[in-house]
């Protein structure tokens, strides 16, 4: 029956052969608490379905499809689970011991829709782990649309899918799903996990490690491009959510943050985007640089601004001087 089960484990994995039964065996430890634990296969080649074949569990289930990306694996990984409580969590990753009943205890106790818990990242090996976030509000509960205000006002936006714990039912009452794409949607799923206006709880808790892949497909040359049009698709859709809120205030945070992913876009189209002359008429027939300007709080974000504009404009029909006097500005 629907429920009897207190936590769904989604994890899509792409050519995860390396990584995955280590996670499982840590996920699998779990016993206080009934959960399952399902596998998404978005069409791996190497011999990852032969590993999780080895793996004698029967609260694993392994759904095999097609590759079409990961956001596509985790809302079938959605359309299947039976759980209470859902979490997202990555194939190469390290979780700490008792993690999902710990997130699961803090949840219930609290009465909360969202927990985000805390990580530890790691970009090499040979680093000091350092935390996600510093500047939250944590051990509070507030509600969704609060939580957003604090972090675009910290400039810290916590999004990761597998800091999250988040209760069935506020998924289904609200129809949240992943938006379709190939990268970066974690941010609008938070995003709209948000704007639903639960009641959200803040944990220090580090249970979680994540580790830097320079092997994985966001790091790969061929992939920047679709990385760019994924942000190109996550500003729209942020401003968009920003015109359709009647709260001045909450609006202008939205439009904040959509500038704030606008410098995320904007490195990537300077530094490694192949098909530059299609990604910024991608960029200019989606993104009006008067609804940009609403996310403008300082001296520094005018600059950025002006910068962007230079960036993605061919100033077609302007003074022959006026992209040279930006330029100058911005110097």
């Amino acid at each position: 029956m629907k429920h009897e089960i207190a936590v769904s484990v989604i994890i899509p994995i792409y050519n995860a052969e390396k990584t995955i039964k280590p996670l499982l065996k840590d996920i699998l430890i779990e016993d206080r608490i009934s959960i399952e634990v399902i596998i998404v296969n978005d069409g791996s080649t190497d011999d990852t379905s032969a590993i999780i074949n080895t793996i004698r569990d029967d609260r694993i289930q392994v759904i095999e499809q097609r590759n079409e990306g990961v956001y596509a694996a985790r809302n079938n990984g959605l359309s299947n689970h039976r759980g209470r409580w859902v979490m997202f969590l990555d194939a190469d990753d390290d979780v700490s011991e008792g993690f999902i009943y710990n997130r699961y205890i803090q949840a219930s106790n609290h009465g909360v829709d969202v927990l985000i818990s805390n990580a530890w990242k790691l970009w090499h090996e040979s680093d000091n782990k350092k935390p996600i976030h510093t500047n939250q509000p944590y051990d509070e509960i507030l509600s969704g649309n609060a939580w957003v205000s604090h972090a675009v006002k910290v400039r810290e936006w916590p999004h990761y899918l597998w800091l999250q714990l988040v209760r069935s039912d506020y998924i289904t009452n609200n129809n949240l799903s992943f938006h379709d794409g190939r990268s970066h949607k974690d941010i609008l799923w938070t995003m709209e996990l948000a704007l639903a206006n639960g009641r959200f709880y803040i944990s220090k808790d580090m249970d979680y490690t994540y580790k830097y892949n320079n092997e994985s497909i966001t790091n790969r040359g061929d992939y920047f491009d679709v990385r760019a049009e994924c942000y190109i698709d996550v500003i729209s859709k942020t401003i968009n959510h920003a015109k359709s809120i009647k709260k001045a205030d909450f609006s202008i945070s939205l439009f904040r943050h959509a500038l704030y992913e606008a410098r995320h876009f904007l490195g990537l189209y300077r530094k490694k985007v192949r098909d530059k002359e299609r990604i910024r008429r991608l960029f200019v027939s989606k993104i009006a640089y008067r609804d940009l300007v609403k996310g403008v709080y300082s001296l520094s974000d005018i600059f950025f601004l002006l910068k962007v504009f230079v960036k993605t404009q061919k100033f077609t029909g302007a003074s022959p001087h006026l992209k040279w006097v930006i330029i100058l500005l911005l110097a």
